[in-house]
């Protein structure tokens, strides 16, 4: 039986809420530049605006940056094993109302935690091997969003209710958005004995950003400025060849509105255009309606399984 399990804690958390915030009280106000957060349709333009653009032609660039961390047993503490850092570009278009499609595609890779540098080759502290590093390379990753999102997470559509919750607190509007998820695994142990970390993937993503809300709010600004967190937790990833080993990873890592591809940090942007130009642009619109990739799937496409260990 397939196991899925896809929510939005957002989902059944209030809509909106309001401390210290323009005009107080919640819902529609006289002053019609205040947001109603309980209004899925503002709910979503505002969304929209704090991750991308509401202008078509244009592509936003978001980048990440931070630490991942090492989570074995429930008595050891967290061992913080390498850096990441990338960027995802999109561009949203409109399809009726209140339903937006976005086309993004993100690139990230894996740092040294003292130098900074870039890594091909990793020693993994946990298994004693010198590991070949494989860099996020997901080219295309689409999704609906509307009242009920929809999106295709390793050859499984999920629909979950999307409603947000926002705080606004002295003249910031913070964005709270969850994602667990948990389904087959695609990458069998049996055929992937050292990559597979087992038969489910359970992952969960948190974002939370802020923004200014008086550009949030603005009628005529197209997008606004944000900066946040996102906190991941995942199984190993396939090329750190933990096998089903116990344990799992924490990313915590600093999010950013960039906007621009040239405001990268100078060294992700140097390396991404010299050896993975593609990724410096958003999907064409061809892509919709074509699986959508992740750090699973482009491994699975690129490399072969490692024989596993003899007993």
């Amino acid at each position: 039986m397939m196991l899925l399990n896809a929510t939005l804690d957002a989902a059944t958390s209030p809509a909106y809420a309001y401390s210290d915030s323009p005009g107080g009280g919640a819902g529609r106000r006289a002053d019609s530049k205040l947001i109603d957060f309980s209004n899925p349709a503002e709910n979503l333009r505002a969304f929209i605006k704090l991750t991308g653009s509401l202008d078509p032609s244009t592509e936003t660039t978001g980048w990440f940056g931070g630490t991942i961390y090492a989570v074995i047993g429930d008595q050891q503490k967290l061992q913080p094993l390498i850096g990441v850092e990338g960027f995802g570009i999109n561009r949203i278009e409109q399809k009726s109302e209140n339903v937006y499609r976005i086309f993004n595609r993100e690139f990230a890779v894996y740092k040294d935690l003292e130098t900074g540098r870039i890594l091909d080759r990793w020693d993994n502290p946990l298994n004693g091997e010198t590991v070949d590093v494989f860099p996020i390379q997901n080219r295309t990753v689409t999704a609906e969003i509307a009242p009920i999102i929809k999106q295709d997470f390793d050859g499984t559509m999920v629909e979950f209710p999307f409603n947000p919750p926002w705080l606004v607190q002295q003249g910031t509007a913070f964005s709270v958005l969850e994602v667990h998820t948990a389904f087959p695994n695609p990458m069998t142990p049996q055929e992937w004995p050292r990559e597979s970390a087992g038969p489910i993937n359970r992952t969960s993503e948190m974002f939370n950003r802020a923004a200014n809300y008086a550009e949030l709010a603005d009628p005529d600004s197209p997008h606004a400025n944000s900066n946040g967190t996102w906190v991941r937790i995942s199984p190993w990833l396939p090329w750190m060849l933990m096998g089903q080993s116990e344990g799992h990873l924490l990313y915590r890592t600093f999010i950013q509105r960039t906007g621009e591809v040239s405001k990268l940090p100078s060294q992700l942007l140097e390396y991404t255009s010299k050896h993975y130009p593609e990724f410096l642009s958003a999907p064409p619109p061809e892509v919709w309606g074509t699986p959508n990739d992740s750090s699973f799937s482009v491994y699975m496409e690129k490399r072969e399984p490692v024989p596993a260990k003899p007993s």
